[in-house]
């Protein structure tokens, strides 16, 4: 139980921190004009992608009609980056949360791909964009000026310490063992991950267990 808690704690901090962040880059970039959203760290994004913003507020306070937040989510897994990398995928969210609630119509292609518009709007507020052939105008670095002023925030960056190690994940899975079988009288084959006791309904012998050659 204590080992649970150290670990929510623990992720607590790094969202703790990207929340100062945000506020940070809303006055000085934004006006303070963004409604702060729900910000989440988590294992299971799409392939390959750093982070998410919702397109609406999805997030409702109980019984406080007009309490709606949106939610930024950050990848787990690619939290091993150099901070400014981490911040400038923020800022790419803050990016897409501008463009809701200002009507800008940013991506097209079920979000995937980013247009003009969000180049434009990004470009405005600290960060250097680059296109990419499947994504559009969505590869994004901080401007120098931004860069530098990473150290106004006075940020814990022992919080960034820890990160979802997916690719252990992904390795571990792929070690799953498979059982293989074969009719001694017809020699139909089949594989199964659990342990099986059958027999082949054509010939009505019991199927063997196939020795892997090594």
């Amino acid at each position: 139980m204590v080992d649970i808690w150290r670990k929510k704690l623990m992720i607590a901090k790094t969202i703790n921190e990207l929340n100062k962040i945000f506020k940070f880059f809303n006055k000085e970039l934004f006006d303070g004009k963004l409604i702060e959203p729900i910000i989440l760290i988590q294992g299971k994004i799409k392939k390959h992608t750093l982070g998410t913003c919702s397109n609406h507020a999805i997030w409702q306070k109980k019984d406080v009609e007009k309490d709606k937040r949106y939610e930024i989510t950050l990848s787990g897994k690619y939290l091993n980056r150099p901070l400014e990398e981490i911040i400038s995928t923020l800022l790419h969210e803050m990016i897409h949360l501008h463009c809701s609630l200002n009507n800008i119509k940013d991506t097209s292609n079920n979000c995937v791909y980013h247009n003009k518009r969000f180049k434009e709007e990004a470009e405005k507020r600290g960060l250097s964009i680059a296109k990419a052939k499947t994504i559009g105008w969505s590869v994004t670095t901080l401007t120098e000026e931004t860069a530098n002023r990473i150290k106004e925030i006075k940020i814990d960056e022992g919080a960034f310490d820890y990160w979802r190690n997916a690719f252990e994940i992904e390795k571990e899975k792929k070690k799953v063992v498979m059982n293989k079988y074969r009719c001694p009288g017809c020699a139909t084959k089949l594989s199964s991950r659990k342990t099986l006791n059958i027999i082949c309904g054509d010939c009505n012998k019991k199927f063997e267990t196939v020795e892997d050659k090594k």
